[in-house]
């Protein structure tokens, strides 16, 4: 009996030795067997520079690190020599537990391919970067031209109280635009009539500046900022200029970053500033919301950047006076959208005009008024710019709508800063019409610095003559 309790415990003791025993050694197996790979820390574990625990420590590895075992050391057992962030170090075999060789295995795969293999990997990622641009170029292109659809239903829904405003704004600085619409009175009436309704109009003028203010924002910088930043978006998926991309996709893809610099970027901030300026100024110096009648390709011309998409024409950027003239030599504008549309033929340029001065030609003196009404009446231009008239108004019976004429002789007003278009519509299904390039900065231009001088100049001088 004794001697069977003597074997049970030897037994029990010999199993659980064993069971204790059996990790580690089938630990040192794989460790023994799997080199090199991966290993993972057990402990918060020393890394030395030499397999000795005198040695000087380089790092202590947290308890769960991954090291990459390279091999066990021969001449000091119990040591092994592993990678630490790029760094050769030893550290005790026993704390360590076999993860894999695996990932090692692709490692030293890829480092034996250097610089080919990541030339090889750079190639690729190119190769899909391009196809998936591509696609995503198409994809962008059509909802870019399914949005610019419903911004404009989405905008004429919203623009309605700002049409009233606009409206308002009109009436509401000349209240007796209706009574002198017809010339019936002596030229001595008209002049003493002109002169009271000069004074009339100063405190309407102050009245309405908060009105002017609101007008100002919408329209230059929610509406002209909004439309003119889709011209940029457009730019950037569907180039217009060769140089850019237009035709080819290897360009298309190489000048993306350009194109993104230069039309969001750059001539977006541009818009935005200019705009910001518009705003202030439009605040002080009156301006309305106005539509001008025109074609497709003369509309593109009139609003587009002379040069910014290869475009060099002389003719690119400018306004200039057409046939007609019914109310003098000049640029003509219609405040209402259907008065516009009986000059249109597909296309309208919805402005901003800076009228300036206005007469109404119901005031004016009679010989001008009876030569309104007939082809080229270059009367009304001589007298309004010899007065100092800017614009002058008229009341066109004959078909019972009111018309703005901005007095341009030889195109003198063709690079004005009073006229700013904020965006242009095609009348094939109410579409915005796209400007390659997007549209001039009217405020960034020599000729409209000039402008401006001179017009600055020539209020000096009427100053100084009154003087």
């Amino acid at each position: 009996m004794r001697r069977f309790r003597l074997f049970f415990i030897m037994t029990l003791a010999l199993l659980l030795s064993v069971a204790t025993v059996e990790p580690l050694c089938a630990e040192e197996t794989a460790a023994n067997d799997s080199v090199p790979g991966w290993y993972q820390t057990t402990v918060e574990l020393n890394l030395r520079t030499r397999p000795s625990r005198k040695a000087r420590r380089m790092a202590v590895a947290a308890e769960g690190t991954r090291l990459q075992l390279v091999d066990h050391c021969s001449e000091v057992d119990g040591w092994a020599k592993v990678v630490y962030n790029g760094d050769t170090a030893y550290c005790a075999s026993r704390y360590l537990k076999y993860c894999g060789a695996e990932k090692l295995q692709r490692a030293s795969k890829k480092n034996r391919q250097g610089i080919v293999g990541w030339l090889w990997n750079v190639g690729w990622k190119i190769f899909w970067t391009c196809v998936v641009l591509y696609v995503l170029k198409w994809v962008m292109f059509y909802g870019m031209f399914l949005f610019s659809r419903v911004a404009y239903k989405l905008y004429w829904l919203l623009c309605i109280p700002f049409y009233f405003m606009n409206w308002l704004q009109r009436y509401a600085s000349k209240p007796w635009r209706w009574v002198f619409k017809r010339n019936t009175r002596t030229d001595y009436q008209n002049r003493k009539l002109r002169e009271r309704m000069e004074l009339f109009k100063i405190p309407l003028y102050i009245v309405l500046t908060p009105l002017r203010f609101v007008n100002a924002f919408y329209y230059n910088i929610v509406v002209h900022c909004t439309f003119e930043t889709m011209n940029y978006i457009f730019e950037v998926i569907m180039p217009c200029y060769d140089r850019e991309g237009a035709d080819d996709t290897m360009k298309w893809v190489v000048w993306l970053p350009w194109r993104v610099i230069k039309y969001p970027l750059w001539h977006g901030t541009l818009t935005f500033v200019e705009s910001i300026i518009w705003t202030a100024v439009d605040t002080v110096v009156p301006a309305l919301t106005l539509f001008h009648g025109t074609d497709a390709c003369a509309s593109s011309s009139i609003t587009q950047s002379r040069g910014r998409v290869g475009n060099d024409s002389k003719w690119t950027g400018v306004w200039n006076v057409g046939g007609g003239n019914y109310a003098g030599n000049g640029i003509y504008f219609a405040p209402e959208r259907s008065t516009a549309l009986h000059y249109a033929c597909g296309s309208l340029v919805v402005c901003r005009v800076t009228l300036g001065r206005v007469i109404d030609l119901g005031l004016a003196p009679k010989r001008i008024y009876d030569q309104c009404g007939h082809p080229n009446a270059t009367g009304a231009t001589k007298w309004g710019l010899e007065h100092d008239y800017v614009t002058g108004e008229w009341w066109r019976s004959d078909e019972g709508w009111w018309e703005y004429c901005m007095y341009d002789w030889q195109n003198r007003y063709n690079f004005s800063w009073r006229i700013r278009p904020l965006y242009v519509l095609s009348l094939d299904g109410d579409v915005l019409q796209r400007i390659p390039g997007g549209m001039h900065h009217w405020l960034f231009r020599r000729m409209v610095i000039e402008d401006l001088i001179t017009w600055f100049r020539h209020l000096s001088r009427r100053y100084n003559k009154k003087r």
